[in-house]
């Protein structure tokens, strides 16, 4: 066992998995709607296809909204799936599949009217293989999905405030016997019509809309659960202007346009190839050789290599390459684990050292080691462990710790599962911006990084604009010149 510990060290190298993931196991009665009758779509005769490679970051782990836990995955799925809204520049709530909006006065009420010439994309998994209209009564089992016992709790966050729905949430994960529950629904979702889904919040929420245009709570189509041979683990099926296409063997992902999509303008790119790298240094590379376009959050290592201290482009990289710096941020927390097994006096004793100004990574850096006792009898421990985590920017803050605080007396190695154990002595938390205006991380961390999120793209894309919204890919402001980008490798 020892032996396998320390081989799964500190620059473990990350992998695109397809994690399969439970689905309701409920029987439900699917929504039985017109499908999609011929819609053509005007294209023009000399219309240029246009295809661009985007590179990440974090892998790619899951389609299933409910399961999106970074940032790629949710840059990925925003272009597969809506929800009822989305977020603009500004970070504020702007209506996707949601026609009309009616507030009671007692602002408790919200009335939503769905735009029912918004169509799923087209699969097998309805009949005849062509996407069926958006119904309300998607939104509302969408939504209550998040509080099943198969999925994780991060969605039903969001939607706590809803009437009926904690009751509906604690049941689901304390009752395990199906025929003892009481509760076959949230009494505070309603669907009044194939329009028309009403819902009612317990207490006044400002920002409930917002809540609504997270990407956790896009809606898909109750047969992309039930009726989805590959899962929608594996086989998203959305109202997005792209749909997925495929996973290639190297793990490439890539989605097509949606040729139909909703009578919405649809975006200038026709392809969109996204690879995940296990390396950043492997991620520079090929967009510096033109194989990648677009690399939308670039990670600690390649800021520090192309950008200046205010994140502008250094002069060797300005006459190639465009950087756009956005107004949001990937929060990084590290907590020391208190219910360790572990002997820790050594270890705080040497993190009560450290100060914000050793780390070389840039962000906004927050230490709270004030309550750590410096201690020079403690007895050190030849390995100490953590919690794995494939977030690039904790491993690059982990590993400028293992330099810091521990080399050369003491390691600090990756365990082999991602919850702190009696086993582990340090675990991390990833967050966004937008993320902790409505579910803050646990403020009892020691360390916390602010990075902000920054996009590098070659000279041949222009659009890109600085966004709030830390999973957005500003897909549909994008132009290329001349309509020449890389092609898919």
């Amino acid at each position: 066992m020892k032996n396998s510990l320390k081989y799964i060290y500190i620059f473990l190298p990350l992998a695109l998995l397809l994690h399969a993931c439970g689905s309701a196991s409920d029987t439900i009665t699917v929504v039985q709607d017109a499908p999609r009758t011929e819609r053509v779509q005007e294209t023009e005769d000399e219309e240029i296809f246009h295809e661009i490679t985007i590179g990440l970051i974090d892998p790619v782990t899951n389609f299933d909204p409910l399961f999106a836990r970074n940032l790629s995955t949710q840059r990925i799925l925003s272009l597969i799936y809506e929800g009822l809204f989305s977020l603009d520049n500004s970070g504020e709530p702007v209506p996707a599949l949601v026609k009309e909006t009616e507030l009671s006065d007692d602002n408790l009420i919200y009335t939503f009217t769905i735009d029912r010439e918004r169509f799923f994309h087209d699969s097998s998994i309805f009949t005849a293989g062509i996407g069926r209209r958006v119904h309300a009564g998607d939104v509302k089992w969408a939504l209550e999905r998040s509080a099943r016992s198969d999925v994780p709790p991060r969605a039903s966050e969001l939607l706590m405030n809803i009437r009926g729905f904690e009751n509906f949430y604690l049941e689901q994960r304390n009752v395990y016997d199906i025929d003892s529950r009481v509760l076959s629904d949230v009494s505070g979702i309603q669907v009044l019509d194939a329009e028309t889904v009403q819902i009612q919040l317990i207490e006044p929420d400002p920002d409930f809309l917002k809540k609504l245009a997270s990407p956790n709570l896009f809606i898909y189509p109750r047969e992309a659960v039930i009726n989805n041979p590959a899962g929608i683990e594996r086989n998203p099926i959305g109202t997005g202007p792209y749909t997925f296409n495929r996973v290639e063997s190297n793990g490439q992902i890539v989605l097509v346009r949606n040729t139909l999509e909703n009578d919405v303008e649809m975006p200038v790119i026709n392809r969109i190839h996204a690879v995940s790298f296990s390396s950043e240094s492997e991620l520079f590379q090929q967009f510096a050789r033109g194989d990648i376009d677009w690399i939308p959050e670039t990670g600690p290592e390649i800021i520090f290599q192309t950008t200046t201290e205010n994140y502008e482009l250094q002069a060797a990289y300005r006459d190639s390459f465009r950087i756009t710096a956005h107004e949001a941020n990937r929060i990084n927390a590290f907590y020391i684990n208190n219910r360790s097994g572990v002997d820790q006096r050594w270890l705080k004793s040497r993190l009560a050292l450290l100060t914000p100004e050793d780390f070389r990574s840039r962000g906004i850096i927050t230490l709270n080691t004030e309550l750590f006792e410096l201690d020079e009898e403690a007895e050190m421990r030849e390995e100490y462990f953590l919690s794995f985590t494939d977030d690039i920017i904790a491993k690059t803050i982990l590993t400028e710790l293992h330099s810091l605080a521990f080399q050369p007396e003491s390691s600090l190695v990756f365990f082999d599962i991602r919850v702190p154990t009696r086993q582990t002595s340090i675990f991390s938390s990833e967050s966004t911006s937008y993320r902790q205006q409505f579910d803050p991380i646990p403020d009892n961390y020691w360390l916390r990084i602010d990075t902000k999120i920054v996009s590098l793209y070659n000279d041949r894309i222009s659009g890109i604009e600085p966004t709030m919204a830390p999973w957005a890919l500003n897909i549909g402001s994008i132009r290329i010149r001349n309509g020449d980008v890389s092609s898919a490798q």
